[in-house]
């Protein structure tokens, strides 16, 4: 069964009309080059009767000799970011930087993998993981387990990662809401997290889950709005902002293919 992306069929499906593409999968900046933007794993807007699926974009800044993650999904995503930084020749150990966007479990339970790496998170996130009500769904209680181990260190408003590379609050998704901001070849790209989830949510002016206020919501939008040329939001694919609107995507659509196993029925599937 293909299972379609949450993205809107009126933004532009294909690369061009203007639209700057992102570089090229292997094509890592040298030394004092301007930062770029890659998407490693796409962000899809899927649930199903079961609940959320919880794929959210997984995206490496370059700048310089600096290699900035931002989010890191969640464990059912493990061998597809193993298999994308590969492609572009990393392991986790090129990883100088985590940088989440927030708590919820969809984007950072792979934390684990960079033990090496500085992670960043805003302290408003920590308070939240240190009092999680066992009842939370999206960032249950062992989710901060996960980053004790690591050295995480707090994130805020303004605080520069490298040249070209800063950390922006954007919150009403959650408290600690961050991006960042990129200044790129191609324009200013915002790495928004859930504060920014989708083309759609742009569209609307309304993030798509608050939690921590309407009026911050509305002003952490209003930011992206004003100020993005281009969004690598939390649960679509990347794309242009014009007149303060979505324009076109930098990616092509990519359908999931799922499959349910039935090796009852399924002659396929079944055991040797």
């Amino acid at each position: 069964m293909s299972t379609a992306d949450s993205c809107e069929e009126t933004l532009s499906e294909k690369r061009g009309h203007g639209s700057p593409a992102e570089p090229a999968v292997g094509a890592t900046p040298a030394v004092g080059a301007t930062p770029a933007v890659d998407t490693l794993l796409l962000g899809f807007g899927l649930s199903s009767e079961q609940g959320s699926i919880g794929f959210c974009g997984v995206y490496l800044v370059s700048s310089g000799a600096r290699r900035i993650l931002f989010d890191c999904a969640h464990a059912g995503r493990r061998r597809a970011l193993y298999r994308a930084l590969a492609r572009r020749g990393l392991t986790l150990r090129d990883i100088d930087t985590l940088v989440l966007s927030h708590a919820h479990y969809d984007h950072i339970q792979n934390a684990d993998l960079f033990p090496h790496a500085d992670v960043l998170l805003h302290p408003a996130e920590a308070d939240h993981l240190a009092r999680a009500p066992l009842d939370d769904p999206v960032t249950p209680p062992w989710s901060g387990a996960i980053l004790r181990s690591l050295s995480v260190r707090a994130a805020g408003d303004g605080l520069a990662l490298a040249p070209g590379v800063t950390v922006t609050a954007l919150p009403g998704h959650t408290a600690g809401s961050i991006g960042l901001t990129v200044e790129t070849a191609a324009g200013t790209a915002l790495l928004t997290g859930d504060a920014v989830s989708s083309a759609r949510a742009l569209r609307s002016g309304r993030c798509t889950v608050i939690s921590a206020g309407e009026d911050a919501a509305a002003r952490s939008m209003e930011h992206v709005r004003a100020h993005a040329d281009l969004v690598y939001p939390g649960h679509d694919r990347p794309f242009t902002v014009v007149a303060r609107a979505p324009g076109s995507y930098l990616l092509p659509r990519a359908d999931l293919v799922t499959a349910a196993p039935d090796p009852l029925t399924d002659r396929s599937s079944a055991s040797p």
